[in-house]
């Protein structure tokens, strides 16, 4: 029996896939090193053009191969950006029906954050604590005129564990901010008030400052309350 066109064109083009990634691992390629040219790749695996295109877009889309237009194509970082469309899709398809994925999402942001407020108090450098508190007074001076930036709240982040020199912390909590800044319009209001916002940015700033990482942890856990109710708030209204 033959498969049908469709199903055997995308078991082709995994196939190229994973003809690809073996290519990389034979030829001991590491990140940012070129790779072949799309002719050179087509004759060597013995496919068409059109499979290698198909292949090499879903490779791109992972963080496998990065494509730079006119300059070649390159083995990628290692990247988790390619699991932020599948945990939008899920965290907002739990949104709305109440489902328990956004609470294990947020948990385990609150964990991780929270856990993490040791490690950084103890790596803490003046620099890092002018950064930290100009982000604070920034979203001080705009919270005059409302709530602050929910850019600044990721700027802050960002900075937070920028002493730890470990990217894939940081990109983990960058696909954890997104996903939640993406269902913000779906969530219910918040009962932060700009002040509070303020407020607790700038404890989460005192106790790493004093390196008393009790403190912090306490201040990073005030900092999520306010997502948790708004999550419990969907539960509540999922119930009526």
């Amino acid at each position: 029996m033959h498969k049908p066109r469709s199903l055997a064109r995308s078991s082709l083009v995994s196939e190229v896939q994973l003809s690809i990634k073996e290519l990389i691992f034979q030829q001991r390629l590491g990140s940012g090193d070129p790779l072949p040219t799309e002719h050179e790749l087509a004759e060597e695996l013995g496919v068409s053009r059109n499979s290698l295109r198909e292949a090499l877009k879903v490779l791109e889309a992972t963080g496998v191969v990065n494509i730079k237009r006119g300059n070649g194509m390159f083995v990628g970082g290692m990247s988790l950006r390619g699991m932020i469309q599948e945990l939008v899709f899920h965290a907002r398809l739990s949104a709305a029906t109440g489902s328990k994925e956004l609470h294990d999402l947020v948990e385990l942001r609150e964990f991780l954050e929270t856990s993490l407020m040791a490690p950084v108090s103890g790596a803490c450098t003046p620099a890092h604590l002018d950064t930290l508190n100009g982000l604070v007074d920034e979203m001080e001076r705009e919270s005059h005129h409302g709530m602050p930036p929910a850019e600044i709240d990721r700027k802050f982040h960002e900075a937070l564990y920028a002493p730890l020199g470990n990217p894939f912390i940081s990109q983990l909590l960058a696909a954890f901010w997104e996903v939640l800044r993406t269902l913000d319009e779906h969530l219910p209001e918040g009962t932060e008030t700009p002040t509070s916002i303020v407020e607790v940015h700038r404890a989460i700033v005192r106790g790493i400052e004093s390196r008393d990482s009790v403190a912090a942890q306490a201040a990073m856990t005030t900092h999520f309350d306010g997502i948790k109710r708004r999550l419990q708030r969907i539960d509540a209204a999922n119930l009526d």
